[in-house]
């Protein structure tokens, strides 16, 4: 009886989170589309040329395969030789879930879950994929900064002007206040927590576990961490990976937007996109739906060539192709082809 209690405990937050994601996405998308007519964003969609959006599509799916072979050579460092095509597979499989599934658990996790069935170095494939996804944050942060502050600006100026200006200091002490509540709020949270005495008891659990269980596992990080650090240039390599990807992908939504007639010079989709996607990353709609497209609708907004529509058709053409490019790992997910078969997991071994 606990444990079933405990268990629509689960589901009902569950369902709590996945609804208030669903609320999330809905109100988001009703700011991006406000004040815009249906009808005249379908039709700017529907004069794109049919070749540029093919090409959008086939560029990404390629900065997709590039991912995979990032990721392919992190676990080949650990001496995890999974088939490069059963990486894809997991690959996509994720992408899946991250822009398709309103669930909590991201892509990722699954990913990292999925692919400890593929070999005996379960620690080490589960971290892989962590890395993978820290090497990949920090290099769209990187490739955001570098085209910020370097990329010239060409044609088409900006209501916020983007050029060599920035200050780092300038910009800590302007947002210094959201910066220190922001350290402050979880550290409060989490001394308010310590003094609830359920809360001190789950605590006591959960160190219990990490105590008896984690020993083994937790120095088989430590052995995986030590080993990618000692591979510098296998770490370059997959850094330079990540601004291939990234490229590629921007790329491909600047085929779209340069169809559709928008005058943006290409220096604001390598600043907007990416810090569309750090926002996306926030856990709090279900793939970033709405968040995106209004942050892109809202940066883009501040060209002076580029409108407030314009910026939001680029928002929902950068979904559309995700969805699409999706559409594998939905396929995969139907029939199962994650899962490894007993001639994968022999040539694993």
């Amino acid at each position: 009886m606990p444990n079933n209690a405990e268990g629509k405990k689960n589901s009902f937050r569950r369902h709590i989170s996945n609804l208030l994601r669903f609320a999330v996405a809905a109100i988001a998308l009703y700011f991006a589309f406000r004040g815009q007519s249906l009808a005249d964003i379908g039709k700017v969609f529907l004069s794109l040329n049919l070749w540029a959006f093919v090409a959008a599509i086939s560029l990404y799916l390629l900065s997709q395969f590039v991912f995979v072979f990032r990721w392919s050579l992190l676990l080949i460092t650990q001496k995890i030789y999974i088939n490069y095509f059963q990486a894809l597979k997991l690959h996509f499989l994720g992408l899946f879930y991250n822009n398709c599934l309103p669930g909590s658990v991201g892509g990722d996790l699954l990913r990292a879950w999925y692919v400890t069935g593929h070999t005996e170095k379960k620690s080490e494939a589960a971290l892989s994929v962590f890395v993978d996804r820290a090497i990949g944050l920090a290099s769209t942060i990187i490739l955001a900064l570098l085209a910020y502050l370097f990329v010239p600006i060409g044609t088409g100026g900006g209501k916020a002007e983007i050029a060599i200006n920035f200050s780092l200091l300038d910009k800590l002490i302007q947002y210094r206040w959201i910066i220190i509540w922001a350290v402050a709020i979880p550290l409060i949270a989490l001394a308010v927590a310590c003094l609830i005495k359920k809360t001190r008891r789950l605590l006591a659990k959960v160190l219990k576990l990490i105590e008896v269980h984690a020993l083994a596992v937790l120095s088989k990080v430590g052995t995986a961490i030590r080993i990618y650090c000692s591979k510098p240039f296998t770490l370059l390599a997959a850094v330079f990976l990540s601004f291939l990807c990234q490229a590629m992908a921007i790329i491909s939504f600047w085929i779209i937007g340069n169809n559709l007639g928008i005058a943006a010079p290409i220096k604001y989709y390598f600043v907007f996109f990416p810090m569309s996607w750090i926002i996306g990353m926030l856990p709090i709609s279900i793939g970033g739906a709405g968040i995106m497209e209004l942050g892109l609708r809202g940066m883009f907004s501040q060209v002076t060539t580029v409108t407030q529509k314009q910026g939001l058709i680029l928002g929902l053409a950068q979904r559309v192709i995700w969805l699409i490019t999706s559409m594998p790992g939905f396929i995969i997910h139907l029939t199962g082809k994650h899962l490894p078969t007993k001639k994968d997991l022999k040539e694993n071994e």
